[in-house]
């Protein structure tokens, strides 16, 4: 029994199981279009439609698929679903517009609602329809709402349909607005001067983006007959991480030699950005930064400003390849001087090609056009996922936000700042981190750089520290991360049955390093988790809530590259 994607590129049925994977998803298959006229529910229980152009028969073959009991979810669906799901379109819908849930409430969120943007269309329900499950308004003014998402029987089965096209909305929050990459700030363009329009700024205390994306993975697994193991996103039993960096900027080696330092007595580890063209680190330097922790180039591209975008992507190559010459090694992460950016996907495809893995370019921020604070206003983002191009094609490198850097919210006398104090920031870094434990799971990325610790931002920083060790939560640096998530990112469900009210089902993937938890759901249909057996032996487990849910944490141990699993109720 798995979950069905279906596949007919061009769409983007690569970012929805980029997104499944990103949430621990990895019970689904590839279906073809020609193989929807004979697709089992028994084994293929949920069959998820990216938008696309699709004939009448293809519509009907899904409609076929529902009648036999199997639940298609479908985004701005065409006459002939919208007619199945008993709605009738009206026109589109000018983003950016606000999703209210209604039913089934979304993880993470209590009370606030998630922005949308990108095509959307207005449906109007029919007398006869399902149930609306959340609707669709305009933020900045009243004229009525619009079905955003219903649940329909038919048949034997059900149409769950989207008025937007979720996964191109997400896409699209977390990597800006293609048609705005040239509108510079300050001079500059920057990775965040991309951002897309969302209207008010009524949403950044959330990670919109990416619990929209979730609340996807939870609708599809409600509807599988048999509860879901997830894999967790985080190491170990953490709740919530800390990702620390700090760009090196001419910065003195004792400053920085003094923030690492201090970091390591912590107990964390944290990567610096070295702009290659300027720096005092020599070789010697950076081999012993890397003995506790890790080093990135931090290409800078300001002498560009305003040049072609193929001659500052050429730049970019060439202070990446000067830092390798320069280091010796090839780096895992990069983030550049400024965040300066060109272009929409040109830079990622550069670091695809060099080998890099993660990107730490994208702050939640506008920066120097308005004044909101929060971690993830404009962006919603703090999974790291696989870029992605308009027409669906996926990048091999991991998108990673950051949601502080020191100079914007702590540096005094500077227009750009929020100059808040160390006890202010304190405040705010308790609700942060205390709305990540208990409600995202999600990464709260930082840049405290060493010139500015050892100026103003040091008891700032230091107070993060204290707040996340006080909490348990790890603080790692982007490499680190970069390693656990390439890592996790290689495991998949092979086999998934349910039986005698029993879950089994087999993983595999690269040698688990300790750090891989499964999630096993502690309640299905009204029966307990009472035993979680692992290659045949009995295996401790550890319940845990996580978004509102208790589920059995299963470790499997170091080495291990696959794992049998069953979980029995009673």
């Amino acid at each position: 029994m798995k979950i069905g994607i279906l596949t007919r590129p061009p769409d983007l049925s690569d970012y929805i199981a980029e997104i499944f994977t990103t949430w621990g998803l990895r019970a689904y298959n590839r279906i073809l279009q020609e193989q929807i006229k004979t697709l089992d529910p028994a084994s293929t229980p949920v069959l998820v439609c990216p938008a696309a152009e699709r004939d009448d028969r293809t519509h009907e073959d899904l409609i076929g698929y529902a009648r036999r009991g199997g639940t298609v979810v479908t985004f701005l669906p065409g006459d002939i679903l919208a007619d199945a799901a008993g709605l009738v379109y009206q026109g589109a819908r000018a983003a950016p517009l606000r999703l209210r849930p209604v039913r089934y409430p979304a993880a993470g969120v209590s009370g606030e609602d998630f922005p949308v943007v990108g095509e959307t269309g207005h449906y109007i329900e029919e007398p006869e329809a399902g149930a609306g499950i959340a609707y669709l308004y305009r933020p900045d003014a009243f004229e009525g709402e619009s079905v955003g998402i219903i649940e329909s029987p038919y048949g034997k089965g059900r149409i769950l349909a989207f008025a937007f096209d979720l996964p191109e909305c997400v896409f699209t929050l977390r990597q800006g607005d293609p048609r705005q990459v040239e509108r510079a700030v300050g001079g500059n363009v920057r990775a965040d001067s991309i951002g897309i329009d969302l209207g008010p700024a009524d949403s950044g205390l959330i990670p919109f983006a990416d619990l929209l994306a979730r609340w996807l993975v939870e609708l599809v697994c409600r509807f599988v007959p048999a509860p879901v193991p997830l894999l967790w996103h985080l190491p170990g039993e953490a709740s919530a991480i800390v990702l620390y960096s700090g760009d090196e900027d001419g910065a003195e080696i004792s400053a920085t030699e003094q923030e690492f330092r201090e970091v390591t007595e912590a107990g964390a580890r944290m990567n610096l950005y070295i702009i290659p063209i300027g720096t005092d680190s020599t070789l010697a330097d950076v081999q012993r930064y890397r003995q506790n922790h890790d080093v990135g180039p931090h290409p800078n591209l300001r002498a560009q400003d305003g040049r072609p975008i193929a001659e500052r992507v050429a730049e970019f190559e060439r202070q990446i390849r000067l830092f390798e010459e320069m280091y010796g090694f090839r780096p895992k992460s990069v983030r550049n001087h400024c965040l300066s950016w060109a272009g929409y996907m040109e830079m990622v495809e550069v670091q695809a090609r060099l080998g890099i893995r993660m990107d730490a370019n994208y702050l939640c921020s506008a920066y120097m056009r308005d004044r909101c604070s929060s971690p993830y206003h404009l962006r919603g983002a703090a999974l790291p996922m696989r870029f992605c191009h308009p027409d669906g094609r996926l990048i091999d490198v991991l998108q990673q936000h950051t949601h502080l850097s020191d100079d914007v919210w702590f540096q005094e006398n500077a227009p750009k700042s929020f100059h808040y104090s160390p006890e202010m920031y304190g405040a705010l870094a308790e609700r942060i981190l205390d709305d990540s434990a208990a409600r995202f799971h999600v990464p709260y990325g930082v840049i405290l750089h060493p010139g500015n610790w050892v100026r103003y931002s040091r008891e700032h920083g230091l107070v993060l520290l204290e707040k996340a060790v006080e909490r348990n939560i790890p603080v790692w640096s982007y490499d680190q991360w970069c390693d656990f998530w390439l890592l996790r990112d290689q495991w998949c469900v092979e086999r998934l049955s349910w039986q005698d009210q029993t879950l089994r089902f087999t993983a595999a993937g690269a040698p688990d390093d300790g750090n891989l938890r499964w999630l096993i759901p502690g309640e299905y249909g009204g029966r307990a988790l009472k035993e979680v057996r692992v290659d045949g032996r009995p295996a401790p487990f550890k319940i845990v809530k996580r978004f509102r849910q208790d589920f059995a944490q299963v470790a499997l141990g170091d080495g291990v590259d696959s794992c049998n699993i069953a979980a029995v109720y009673s």
